[in-house]
């Protein structure tokens, strides 16, 4: 798959952008603060129906202006695609084909795996960066993750409020049983990514770091079986609830679990050196690509944000060796070009106070 053209209206600092990418590799240069960030943005918001440096769509929308608009032409598996999301009126509107859609309709034409530079400091990072990263892989191959995702925290928060309330446990275990449900599919769809991807990561590993570097990564979580998660979490409730009530939140739970990095049997979140904390994160990206090719047999957009300049040029070697391998598009931001290694074919842009030019090359 790729974008064969782009459009976009009002996109946080981006006034009006249409460009025809390139199949392979597009290079956009630019200072900081210029908008490099919000292209890659508009792309993954266009893919995913979700910005991934805020909460609020409104944020999306260009100072002093109402409305925004993202749209594109993609090609996938030799059919042409429309998709279109706007923000109006404070309200996201999704299109597909030039018919607005829901959700669960609109994916399927474009997938993307984002790499930005607070991925590379996944590892050392707290807990709930690298949850989100796994939902956030989970869900580039699997698009009702994030639903179950916002089902959760939702059924949290009603949790948290009743323990705050004092409420009866009678209202708290109708509460727990919702809760279950949803966690216990959360529970499942992150460890089947673990088990999926941990192969290819290791073999990453090893390619990037040699000497023979013995890398896992494993899911800590709650429930400790697979046949009774449900069970398994509402029997760790119903035995923490009064200290649960004490505090005034719930301390167990898919939101409190962790992704564990390991390198040579010790948790590299304090073994591993700096660039050895890299070189773990990149295999990982890495290993997400390839598990959407081997799943679906299709191969992602591929968007990095300035991930070079946070690599050191061994690491920045191997991840152009990869890509010069990938099949698919790239799209790639930088300050300077001199860090990129491209191989392949490629259009180069510049982007100023939100206005993106072609480069002649």
């Amino acid at each position: 798959m790729d974008i064969q053209s782009l459009n976009v209206r009002n996109f946080r600092n981006l006034r009006h952008i249409d460009f025809e990418p390139h199949p392979r590799f597009n290079i956009i240069s630019g200072q900081n603060g210029q908008g490099k960030t919000n292209l890659i943005e508009s792309i993954y918001w266009l893919a995913t129906l979700r910005p991934f440096r805020t909460t609020r769509i409104r944020e999306l929308v260009a100072w002093s202006e109402d409305e925004s608009s993202v749209d594109a032409r993609i090609r996938h598996l030799g059919l042409d695609h429309r998709l279109s999301v706007q923000i109006k009126n404070g309200q996201r509107l999704a299109q597909r084909e030039g018919k607005k859609t829901r959700a669960n309709q609109y994916f399927g034409a474009l997938s993307v795996v984002l790499f930005t530079p607070d991925d590379v400091g996944l590892v050392r990072g707290a807990p709930d960066g690298r949850r989100r990263f796994l939902d956030r892989a989970i869900f580039t191959g699997k698009p009702t993750h994030f639903d179950d995702c916002v089902a959760y925290r939702r059924a949290l928060d009603a949790r948290n409020k009743l323990l705050r309330d004092n409420a009866s446990d009678d209202l708290l275990d109708v509460y727990e049983q919702t809760l279950a449900r949803i966690g216990s599919q959360i529970i499942k769809s992150r460890t089947s990514f673990i088990k999926s991807v941990n192969s290819m990561f290791v073999e990453n590993v090893d390619a990037i770091l040699g000497d023979g570097a013995a890398a896992e990564i494993r899911y800590k979580r709650s429930a400790s079986t697979d046949e009774s998660i449900e069970d398994e979490l509402i029997q760790i409730w119903l035995k923490d609830r009064q200290r649960d009530r004490d505090r005034g939140f719930t301390q167990k739970g898919p939101h409190s679990e962790d992704l564990v990095v390991s390198l040579s049997g010790h948790n590299a979140r304090n073994y591993a050196s700096q660039g050895q904390q890299r070189a773990l994160v990149l295999a990982l990206k890495i290993a997400e690509i390839q598990l959407l090719k081997k799943r679906q047999d299709q191969v992602p957009v591929v968007l990095l944000d300035d991930v070079s300049s946070e690599l050191d040029a061994y690491r920045n070697e191997r991840l152009f060796h990869f890509l010069n391998r990938f099949e698919g598009q790239v799209f790639i931001t930088t300050t300077d070009p001199a860090y990129l290694r491209i191989d392949g074919d490629k259009k180069q842009f510049s982007i100023e106070r939100g206005s993106l030019s072609i480069q002649e090359t």
